[in-house]
């Protein structure tokens, strides 16, 4: 199982063990050392389970366009990408990942990692 990074760098694949923490995740969307409010993202992929994690505060924060939907929706800073259940976020299968890199637009046609 896995989780996903988007940033400037592009998509990378983070192997896991087990589900992140709240304030794991908090830490990986906001400024280094600065936790941050997390908003969900869903229904923007094929599969509907996908959702995409950032920061609540990216335009106050000047965080820059990291990617974009093929909905048509522009997320800035670094995004987290987890799977959900009916309560709760879950890690990512592979072919999850595969619909994510396949469906996902990034700035300035970043290379996934």
């Amino acid at each position: 199982m896995l989780y996903a990074l988007i940033n400037s760098n592009g998509i990378e694949a983070k192997k896991s063990e087990q589900m992140l923490t709240l304030k794991e995740m908090q830490q990986l969307v906001g400024i280094q050392g600065e936790s941050a409010y997390i908003e969900a993202v869903y229904n923007q992929f094929t599969d509907p389970t996908i959702v995409l994690l950032c920061d609540d505060e990216f335009l106050l924060k000047g965080f820059s366009p990291t990617c974009k939907t093929k909905a048509g929706l522009t997320l800035h800073g670094q995004v987290l990408v987890l799977s959900t259940t009916d309560s709760d976020f879950c890690l990512l299968t592979e072919e999850q990942f595969a619909i994510l890199k396949a469906a996902l637009l990034l700035n300035e046609e970043n290379t996934t990692a």
